[in-house]
């Protein structure tokens, strides 16, 4: 237990003073002044033992110095001190999204598909998942400011870093994922897509996002990146951002965070015949995907970053990596909560002083 107003318990010196005061007064009062009873005969009055009443008239000055002492106790304000984890410490969050048209790939069995199908809807891509899990862990965030930027071919900021999660999460649920198919009478995407999926520019993302957090005077700075494939449309090089960012000061550094979500022999991507997704049953087709990614060149990349490297190959396994994030020494802060308990020790001193004023003037009243 603590106090947060300590300097109050000198109130408790005057304690002794007032009382001797008290005392001195008392005994300079002159005895015309003093209450007093008249007896004619003491030797009787000796010979009386002293009644209940007198013993406890001896109490009352004890309550009252009781209650006084409780006073200033609650007047310092004892507090209880809870040591807790706090998950967000005041940092800013780049989050660099992968939305290239590989993100529609599922990773399961085709077994796991029809299960999904039967029960009326899509299994979860690769883009849906992730976003499921980035909407949960902004739920999570206290005090950090979270930014995205989302790439394909290109890489362009969606939001700036802000500590506005609800329209975050409302900006992630608008994000469409380019499903690839196409119209020869119209170039890109058809189904409204917030960038066409082509290709890949890990290494512009990752530009826009150092640039964003360059910027920041948060102390503590930190980058995410979700992606399924290789950087194959930049115009800077993922390797020579990567270098750059680690050999930034170890103070100005931000952390870095790299999850390669997807492939492993489960991968399966939409059917697509003549640009459009083949169906069945107002179900898609599902054929298995051997994406050709290169594994170690996005480790190195990650390495000279001087990060941490993530290989998720299903949902389960990314949320699981996911959540170090959660426990990272750049995203926890051990604080103390302090709770106030004055009340407890105001109520008994006021209980304590009602009992004695209550005893003084009723059982325990003295006459004269």
């Amino acid at each position: 237990m603590s106090f947060a107003t300590p300097e109050y318990f000198l109130l408790l010196l005057a304690l002794p003073v007032v009382w001797g005061i008290r005392k001195w007064v008392a005994s300079r009062r002159p005895l015309a002044h003093r209450p007093a009873v008249s007896f004619a005969n003491l030797l009787a009055l000796s010979r009386t033992g002293a009644g209940w009443r007198t013993r406890f008239l001896a109490l009352l000055p004890m309550l009252r110095v009781a209650a006084l002492v409780l006073l200033v106790v609650a007047l310092a304000r004892p507090q209880l001190e809870d040591w807790e984890t706090l998950m967000g410490s005041g940092i800013d969050i780049m989050v660099c999204l992968d939305m290239s048209g590989s993100m529609n790939a599922v990773d399961m069995d085709f077994s796991e598909i029809a299960d999904y199908q039967e029960r009326g809807s899509e299994p979860p891509n690769r883009f849906e998942m992730a976003r499921e899990t980035l909407k949960q862990f902004i739920r999570d965030r206290q005090g950090d400011r979270v930014g995205l930027v989302v790439f394909s071919s290109e890489a362009y900021l969606k939001f700036p870093l802000t500590l506005d999660y609800q329209t975050v999460l409302q900006q992630l649920d608008s994000l469409v994922l380019d499903n690839m198919e196409r119209d020869r009478r119209h170039p890109g995407c058809i189904n409204g897509c917030t960038i066409v999926g082509e290709k890949t520019a890990v290494g512009d993302a990752l530009a826009k996002a150092f640039k964003r957090l360059e910027k920041s005077k948060a102390e503590g700075k930190l980058i995410v990146l979700i992606t399924d494939g290789n950087d194959n449309s930049s115009n800077l090089k993922p390797m020579d951002v990567a270098r750059y960012i680690g050999d930034q000061p170890d103070k100005t550094r931000p952390g870095f965070y790299a999850f390669l979500v997807g492939g492993g022999p489960k991968s399966k991507m939409p059917v697509t015949q003549n640009g459009r997704l083949i169906t069945q049953m107002g179900f898609l087709q599902y054929t298995p995907y051997d994406e050709q990614v290169d594994e170690e060149k996005i480790r190195q990349m990650v390495t000279a970053a001087a990060g941490v490297f993530h290989v998720s190959y299903d949902k389960e396994a990314f949320q699981e990596s996911f959540a170090e994030l959660e426990q990272s020494e750049r995203m926890e802060q051990k604080v103390a909560r302090h709770k106030d308990i004055f009340w407890p020790f105001l109520m008994v001193a006021m209980g304590l002083l009602l009992l004695e004023f209550l005893a003084r003037t009723t059982v325990l009243r003295r006459y004269p």
